[in-house]
């Protein structure tokens, strides 16, 4: 699979969509040594794994289909965030888990979890509408804008769907997969029910 393909049917699934560092961690293909080397301290313990493991299958719980966690979705959030993000995305993110683990987020019921990912997406689309209103006055005022890191929940949610869906089980079950594709067809109606196609 090619990222630009990966990154156009994400922005798809987002609502058209992502926040710039994603769109530069799959249009660049290498960093510069300090940020290589930035990189390499970066890793969760095994409690952030499952932390973020957890947030993920809230995301896209199990069905009929595999949720993030069987898709390997939490270990792909974590090397992404180690070999592609800049080191202001990664304290941003370290950050929002800190606040899950301030409020329990592992021990809270599925009705608390799904309470505590609800406000965080509104902070961080607060956060993300802020953030562009300053951008707007720095430009205009012939400045340079240092933005800060992509909010937590932001993050969360792009990494997740990317993970899951150019995950095996994402695009081969969640998906309807063609493994051997005939001819293209470049404008094919869904029947209704029927899943999306993978890639």
């Amino acid at each position: 699979m090619k990222r630009r393909d990966a990154l156009g049917r994400v922005a798809l699934l987002m609502g058209g969509t992502l926040s710039a560092p994603t769109m530069l961690a799959f249009l660049e293909s290498c960093k510069s040594t300090t940020e290589s080397s930035s990189a390499a301290g970066f890793s969760f313990t095994s409690e952030r794994k499952a932390l973020v493991s957890e947030v993920a299958e809230m995301i896209i719980p199990k069905t009929d289909t595999p949720g993030a966690k069987e898709a390997g979705v939490g270990e792909f959030i974590e090397k992404m965030l180690k070999d592609c993000y800049a080191e202001k995305d990664q304290k941003s993110f370290t950050k929002g888990l800190e606040a899950l683990e301030k409020k329990d987020f592992m021990k809270a019921t599925p009705d608390q979890q799904t309470a505590l990912l609800k406000e965080m997406e509104a902070s961080s689309k607060a956060e993300m509408d802020k953030a562009g209103e300053e951008k707007k006055k720095y430009t205009e005022a012939g400045k340079e804008y240092t933005d800060a890191g992509v909010p937590f929940f932001r993050l969360m949610k792009e990494l997740t769907l990317l993970g899951y869906f150019t995950s095996e089980q994402g695009a081969t079950l969640a998906l309807d997969y063609v493994p051997v594709p005939g001819r293209y067809d470049g404008c094919i109606d869904l029947k209704p029910g029927q899943k999306a196609w993978a890639m």
